[in-house]
């Protein structure tokens, strides 16, 4: 299971990057759970070629680096200024085949005293930096100081995004039950296929998205701008950016905030994030215990149970899409718990679904699918992460996840599939060693669901002069969720790199 945004559990999606709350999950979420009034499966698409070539562009989007180039911004969305910048597919054949990568600017509001260019990610894989600085969410002590720059990688959005024949739901149609020898073989079986079909679209793209390339497209960027150095804040998935970028170009960093880290330390398949989802299921069980407004407070876990029992008798209908299957229920679950504000809606999902209603639980499932690029998700996390190839390995993992986070070993099962058969070669991330850059700020949420806290604890003490800046709450990362203890820290940091004290928590 890859941290989505770090690893998934999927969803990594360490998926952003998003529950809601702002224009990022664990990946990105963009739309409040509350406006999902209607679900409908999209038709299989029909896509032109990648907009790829292995010639000159005509009319270039971005002049030459250097005094008096860069990219030709133009208005656009939000009060934005947008452009792109050309990178190579295969940065070991810069003369090769391109692809453009899409950027979006709002301009320090105090030009005067700008202190410089701050680049952003939500999250993801397959989370929109445009899309975050479209929001507006990052406060005015930043805003009116930095040109915000955010971009969608290589795989994302404007940026060639993908879009596989199969659609990444496919394997949770069905019922991804560790343990069951004939849902396992179903499971593979649709894995396979999607795999397959991604493969055949986009054979020359698959093996140029890993994040160590999209750093490369990052640092190109910063040359476009014609900046000596740039600051960096990355949420979730974000952070394996960051780290990668900081182990490649360290010294074209002026400030670093990294927040719900992913470790890239470790194999792509991993309960650990399973198990993280289990600790916040647990938690939501409490809190709707607690609330007389809670419609299943009187077994909020056993009525869930109950409806999992139903749906892996007979999926679900619902009315314009397709049923509420197991696989789709632990999703839809896994959604709301990125965020403690979307609590409620997963409890009304799961009494809904209990009374024989599959249609809210369905479009949450179907929300985290449209939250951000789920086929870039498993192309860059195939390649970020060791992965086995022997399917049978990650079936005995699944099996043995089981036990410890019953309720999202199906992730671990698909995840860990789906990566085993990946029509590209594993490019593993190596962990940030002998670091030469500025002191980072880290961010680590105590109960984060996506990212485990102890990610953030690890990282930190791998980088001496490097602060760790704790939060005692749930959810999935916290700057900018308006917590002024965390929001003074990294708006201070950001703007005048000044760190918080050592083991600040807030």
């Amino acid at each position: 299971m890859a941290e989505r945004d770090d690893r998934r559990v999927r969803p990594g999606r360490a998926r952003s990057a998003r529950a809601g709350r702002r224009a990022r999950h664990v990946l990105v979420l963009g739309t409040a759970l509350l406006a999902f009034t209607a679900c409908t499966q999209p038709p299989e698409p029909t896509v032109p070629p990648i907009p790829m070539s292995s010639e000159t562009p005509a009319a270039p989007s971005v002049a030459p680096s250097g005094p008096g180039g860069g990219p030709a911004f133009r208005p656009c969305q939000a009060g934005l200024e947008c452009a792109s910048v050309t990178v190579p597919v295969d940065y070991a054949n810069p003369a090769g085949p391109t692809i453009p990568i899409s950027i979006a600017r709002r301009p320090a509001t105090n030009q005067a005293a700008k202190a410089g260019v701050l680049l952003v990610n939500p999250g993801g894989p397959g989370g929109s930096g445009i899309e975050l600085v479209q929001a507006g969410v990052l406060p005015r002590e930043v805003t009116d100081r930095f040109d915000v720059i955010g971009f969608d990688p290589r795989g994302v959005g404007q940026s060639a995004g993908l879009d596989c024949p199969l659609g990444p739901d496919t394997p949770y149609l069905g019922d991804p039950d560790p343990g069951d020898p004939a849902d396992e073989a179903a499971t593979n079986t649709a894995v396979d296929n999607y795999d397959a079909a991604c493969g055949q679209r986009y054979r020359d793209l698959l093996p140029h998205l890993g994040t160590r390339n999209v750093a490369r497209d990052m640092d190109r960027i910063r040359e476009s701008l014609g900046q000596d150095r740039i600051s960096y804040l990355g949420f979730s998935y974000g952070t394996s950016i960051g780290q990668t970028y900081a182990q490649l170009f360290p010294t074209r960093l002026r400030t670093i905030v990294l927040d719900g880290v992913v470790d890239v330390t470790k194999p792509g398949l991993d309960s650990a994030q399973a198990e993280s989802f289990e600790n916040s299921l647990r938690q939501f069980d409490t809190a709707c215990r607690l609330d007389p407004t809670c419609p299943v407070r009187t077994d909020p876990i056993g009525t869930l149970d109950r409806v999992r029992a139903r749906v892996t008798a007979a999926p679900m209908p619902v009315a314009g899409t397709t049923p509420l299957s197991a696989g789709l229920l632990e999703i839809g679950v896994v959604y709301p718990l990125y965020s403690k504000s979307s609590w409620p809606q997963l409890a009304q999902a799961i009494a809904a679904a209990d009374r024989g209603d599959g249609g809210p639980m369905r479009r949450l499932a179907d929300a985290y699918f449209r939250g951000s690029n789920s086929d870039t998700y498993n192309a860059v996390t195939c390649l970020d992460n060791a992965w086995p190839t022997d399917d049978n390995q990650v079936v005995a993992s699944a099996r043995a996840t089981e036990a410890r986070a019953p309720h999202f070993s199906g992730n671990v099962l698909v995840s860990g599939l789906t990566c085993s058969d990946w029509p590209a070669p594993q490019q593993p991330l190596t962990p940030l060693e002998n670091y030469a850059g500025p002191p980072m700020l880290i961010l680590g949420t105590t109960n984060d669901p996506a990212t485990p806290y102890q990610n953030s604890v690890a990282l930190a003490g791998r980088l001496p002069g490097s602060a760790l800046l704790t939060y005692r709450g749930d959810g999935h990362t916290v700057y900018t969720n308006g917590v002024p203890c965390v929001d003074d820290a990294v708006n201070r940091y950001l703007v005048d790199g000044t760190l918080p004290p050592p083991n600040t928590t807030c």
